[in-house]
């Protein structure tokens, strides 16, 4: 795109000194007529030449006969010659417009502001087709200079950027350095900005006409992209934003049908925008050190716009009926699209401004929870990528915390369909804590959910994510907090089979963060009053973890006698990596040994006879393998005898 740019400021300069050439025809007409009516052929030529790289390469004869024309005029040389010995006359359009380059954002793919007053105007490069440049090797021979990629590229001297003095490059303020904003077009006829008398200064009868005056004015929008443009202006805009929301706030006024018209209008034309493509990656890819945050360049502005309506709606004289017409189903959509800007300021205002909208409009709060729904079935299944879902989920909350009893179907398969599924999203880090809350705020509703709940999660248990899973730990820590003991009953078999998995995990933190469940009394309580189906599930876990401790302790009570305390030295010495987990799993076990010392004894019994079991499978399977490497040894020495071998 750039190397576009640079060919059309070359035609652009052509053109331009075109120009100049005709204005010195002009004034040497009486002296040089010929001469200039020659030169101005030549450099014809010479422009239709440079545009046609194939018939500038394939007629070298052409090449050699102006290069004869050329030698048979030395007075047009010496003109020449002493036309390059003159400093460049820099032009102000061109000028104008590289300073313009200097002063544009890094990202190719935002759009340049657009130039007003005489530049636009005169701009005769906008509507004409430009013919791709051909340059050459300043060498000669014709040689294309190219790129790595083999496209053209001009030369180092033929760089626009050379012709801009050094000094002038920084007398324009440059446009901050953002990896991507939303594009606000500026009016070009728009009306001046001027300052209208105060609510103070009038009569209350002349307050909805004046209120109307200011909120029109509001609607004028400006170039944030250029901080130097119109300052005055954009001053002007936020006192009056800031008179307004004041106004707003303080005084007590019906407010007319018109009024909510042109609110919402106002609104509309300085809140609603295309969202750029995103810039910084989503999930765990995403690293707050290296990646910058993106933020709106026109956000000063957008934050006053956003307070005033917010104020406006939260009004006691706010009329849902009278507003109705404006902030419909069409208004909703747009304003959940918004919800997908990086910017997290706008988010968060956005979600003040949506949670106010759903309270004050009974009627569209269905279609509110639908539309909502969409946005997270298309987050899940199709797009994986949402800058809102953790805004969207504590609005979710909030609504979901109002829910009458019992709970209405719809919100069930809410809860099955939506957010259940939610949990195997890759960027479940960005909005874990909400979404939880979410989940627990319908296990208080009905407790009977917690069987759908705690399946929904086993089924989309991480198996190789260990700062996911962490995230499912804490998860089920807090429904431990308010499960039903009739409910666990119904899912203990299947979830501590998982948990058991996780005391093995080779994470230690894993690990850790399971055994920390014992230091919680409520948990304790509901796994001794099912030891019977719960310790022979966990306990060949927790007796591997603890053996080490065990070891110790037997160590310690032996050598009481001889006063001799073990070191950290002679723990690692056994066959654990973490003490800290060892210690964890033998309280756990000492709970249970204490608690339920029978089913205990019975576990280990148990145990034993496995380890036995294991221990005689695996001096079968050793069996095995020397009886398959002598029969594969005398495959290969050629003995008959092998079909005499039997292999169990």
């Amino acid at each position: 795109m750039m190397k576009g740019f640079k060919q059309r400021f070359k035609v652009k300069a052509n053109l331009s000194k075109g120009e100049k050439k005709k204005d010195t025809k002009k004034e040497d007409k009486t002296k040089q007529k010929k001469t200039t009516s020659d030169h101005h052929s030549n450099g014809h030529h010479r422009h239709h030449s440079h545009h046609d790289p194939q018939q500038q390469q394939s007629s070298p004869e052409s090449q050699h006969s102006a290069q004869s024309q050329s030698s048979q005029q030395p007075s047009q040389q010496q003109t020449s010659q002493q036309a390059q010995k003159q400093p460049p006359k820099i032009d102000v359009q061109q000028q104008q417009s590289s300073r313009s380059i200097t002063s544009r954002p890094q990202d190719d793919s935002l759009p340049w502001p657009s130039q007003r007053g005489s530049d636009s105007k005169n701009d005769d490069t906008s509507d004409m087709e430009i013919t791709p440049l051909t340059p050459t090797n300043s060498s000669g021979g014709g040689a294309v200079v190219t790129d790595e990629f083999g496209l053209p590229r001009l030369h180092a001297a033929d760089s626009p950027f050379d012709r801009v003095p050094k000094d002038d490059l920084e007398l324009k303020p440059r446009t901050p350095q953002r990896h991507s904003s939303s594009r606000f077009d500026p009016v070009n006829d728009r009306q001046v900005f001027q300052k209208l008398a105060s609510f103070d200064e009038v009569e209350p009868d002349y307050y909805p006409e004046l209120f109307i005056q200011k909120v029109d004015q509001c609607k004028i929008m400006f170039d944030f992209f250029d901080p130097s443009s119109d300052i005055q202006g954009k001053e002007m805009k936020r006192l009056a934003l800031h008179e307004l929301t004041v106004f707003v706030s303080t005084t007590r006024m019906t407010y007319t049908e018109e009024m909510y018209k042109h609110v919402v209008d106002m609104f509309k034309l300085n809140i609603f925008r295309p969202i750029p493509p995103p810039v910084n990656p989503v999930g765990d890819i995403y690293d707050p050190d290296e990646d910058e945050p993106v933020y709106e360049l026109a956000w000063p502005h957008m934050q006053m716009v956003y307070e005033f309506f917010l104020r406006f709606v939260e009004s006691p004289d706010f009329n849902n009926t009278v507003a109705k017409p404006y902030i419909d189903h069409q208004f909703v959509l747009t304003l959940l699209e918004l919800f997908d800007s990086e910017d997290n300021r706008e988010r968060d205002c956005l979600k003040t401004t949506l949670h106010r909208i759903y309270g004050k409009f009974l009627s569209l709060r269905s279609f509110i929870r639908k539309s909502i729904n969409n946005i997270f079935l298309t987050f899940i299944y199709e797009t994986g990528r949402f800058n809102g879902v953790s805004e969207l989920l504590e609005i979710m909350g909030s609504i979901i915390n109002g829910f009458a009893l019992p709970l209405k179907e719809e919100h069930k398969i809410f809860l099955i369909k939506v957010l259940i599924p939610l949990h195997k999203v890759r960027c479940l880090s960005l909005y874990h804590p909400q979404l939880a809350y979410c989940i627990l705020q319908f296990l208080e509703k009905d407790p009977t959910l917690t069987e759908e709940v705690i399946m929904g999660l086993l089924r989309y248990w991480p198996k190789i994510n260990s700062p996911k899973e962490l995230m499912f730990l804490n998860e089920i820590e807090d429904i431990f907090e308010i499960i039903d003991p009739q409910e666990f009953q119904r899912i203990e078999v299947p979830l501590f089979a998982q948990l058991a998995k996780c005391i093995s995990s080779p994470h230690f933190q894993v690990s850790e963060k399971v055994l920390c469940y014992f230091n919680n009394e409520f948990f304790v309580s509901l796994v001794t009053e099912n030891a019977e189906s719960i310790l022979p599930i966990i306990f060949p876990s927790l007796y591997d973890l603890s053996q080490p401790e065990m070891e110790l302790v037997e160590q310690q009570q032996q050598q009481e006698a001889s006063d001799r305390q073990l070191s950290d030295y002679d723990f690692d010495e056994a066959s654990s990596w973490n003490r800290t987990i060892s210690t964890l799993a033998y309280n756990a076990l000492k709970i249970f040994m204490d608690t339920n010392p029978i089913v205990y004894d019975r576990c280990c019994i148990l145990y034993e006879e496995q380890m036995k079991e294991e221990k005689s499978r695996k001096e079968l399977r050793e069996e095995h393998w020397k009886k398959l490497e002598t029969y594969v040894e005398k495959l290969q020495l050629g003995d008959d005898s092998t079909n005499k071998v039997e292999i169990k």
